[in-house]
């Protein structure tokens, strides 16, 4: 009879440990595949900010910014390899110098292998156009670099598996394994409820990604353990902060400086890639006419209010228009077209804006209530070779354009009538398809030996082309 029990118990014991052995197994393979996602989606998080971020350097083949770039994303624990590549296919910057001009490996998931898309669903995973491959202990991930919808090149980021993964993992068997004992006895219940306990950090760390993705960057997921889960949980919290920071500099620093400025200081706090650049531009001068005399009847902050919404009025169709505002001097606003990014049709921007400016504010003036000011403006239009860059001390910069061209736009806009647009002949020759000029004669420029041709823009009968 004790035989026989003993057979039986040791058939149950051998049940229940089989058991156990049964989901340990299955909570390792699931444990391993959510944090083999995790780290894929990390990987896609990564490769698709370094893809935002070099759009505008690869377009200007900023060789210094692109390594710049390449080595930040670096600093990212489990990451082996970073690069950006261009439209053809070559590494312009990667981790590894000797990767430099070579051709890049293509990233591209097999059929066989799950991917986090797969494991938790298309909506939680960033860029749709992403491509994952998975080998022995590394994860590949490419993002495509698109300027305005077009491809021009792709980041490709390598995370190590045995890093990020490996040793949450076999920490996970180790303890499952020493605990299998104590739940071959408390039974098959006990074990699931352990489990169910042992996974609950990673579902909470996979959500918290999750609404990252989507753009929480005030998401945070509390740590409940020491071990490497709680390791991976305190880093998302630190790379969640250092999203939200930088988040809240861009949208601070935002209304002082131009998004091309910001980024390039945030990308390099020693602005090397703001020196000045001699580049074609178009520049426009945009001034409020008598507005000392407007002014002097009104209180401070009635003056100050009208003067922000003529400001406003005018900045809309600057930008609008592809146009950079320089500077806010008194009542004037100083513009220019063409840079910090080339643009072709950098002057008939710079009248296209002119006119949706001088057109909104006679619509502005025709709907005053009673009791309001109207107000006009004279506009001052000129194109010519410039020097764009920082400007200044190591004190304080401007990122500003530099030259004669912007003192003969500012000229045309003293001269302009309210209402006026007046350009020079080097702007009459770009836009004299697109708008119908009159030839206003030579005038003689203050500070100029040579008299300029001056054209006025006939805003009101005519349309842009």
């Amino acid at each position: 009879m004790r035989s026989l029990q003993f057979k039986f118990s040791a058939l149950v014991v051998g049940l229940l440990v089989l058991a156990s052995a049964s989901l340990t197994w299955m909570a390792t393979r699931h444990e391993r595949g959510a944090l083999e996602a995790q780290v894929e989606l990390l990987g896609l998080a990564l490769a698709t900010n370094l893809a935002r971020d070099a759009k505008v350097p690869l377009l200007d083949e900023d060789a210094l910014a692109l390594d710049g770039l390449v080595q930040s994303a670096g600093s990212e624990e489990g990451l082996i390899a970073a690069r950006l590549v261009d439209r053809e296919g070559t590494v312009v910057a990667s981790l590894a110098p000797e990767e430099l001009g070579a051709r890049a490996p293509a990233v591209q998931a097999p059929a066989a292998v799950p991917s986090a898309a797969a494991i938790l669903g298309p909506a939680t995973v960033p860029g749709a156009a992403a491509q994952t491959r998975r080998e022995a202990d590394a994860l590949l991930v490419s993002v495509p670099v698109r300027y305005s919808g077009v491809s021009v090149g792709e980041a490709q980021i390598a995370l190590d598996l045995d890093v990020l993964v490996e040793p949450v993992v076999t920490e996970s068997q180790r303890r499952l394994t020493a605990l299998a004992l104590a739940i071959s006895l408390m039974g098959v219940a006990g074990g699931i409820g352990f489990v169910a306990l042992l996974v609950g950090p990673i579902r909470r760390l996979r959500a918290g990604v999750e609404h990252l993705s989507l753009g929480a960057l005030d998401t945070r997921v509390p740590p409940t353990s020491r071990d490497e889960v709680g390791e991976l949980t305190r880093a998302f919290n630190r790379m969640g902060e250092s999203l939200q920071q930088k988040d809240r500099i861009q949208n601070a620093f935002g209304r002082y400086a131009s998004d091309y400025v910001l980024n390039a200081l945030l990308e390099s706090p020693e602005g090397t890639e703001l020196e000045g650049a001699e580049r074609e531009v178009t520049i426009l001068f945009v001034d409020v006419r008598r507005f000392t005399r407007l002014s002097e009847g009104l209180k401070a902050r009635d003056v100050v209010a009208l003067l922000n919404e003529i400001f406003q009025l005018t900045s809309d169709r600057i930008l609008s228009n592809g146009g950079t505002i320089d500077k806010f001097i008194g009542d004037s606003v100083m513009a220019y077209f063409g840079a910090p990014v080339a643009e072709p049709q950098h002057a008939v921007q710079a009248v296209n804006a002119a006119v949706d400016m001088v057109r909104a504010l006679s619509e502005r003036n025709a709907t005053l209530p009673a009791g309001g000011h109207e107000v006009g403006i004279g506009v001052g239009i000129h194109t010519g070779m410039v020097v764009v860059g920082n400007i200044g001390s190591d004190r304080r910069t401007d990122f500003t354009a530099i030259g004669d061209p912007v003192n003969v736009a500012a000229r045309l806009e003293k001269l302009a009538r309210p209402g006026e647009i007046l350009v020079s002949e080097a702007v009459q020759r770009r836009v004299r398809g697109s708008y119908r000029l009159r030839f206003e004669g030579e005038r003689q420029l203050s500070g100029r030996v040579e008299p300029v041709h001056v054209y006025s823009v006939e805003v009101s009968s005519t349309q842009p082309a």
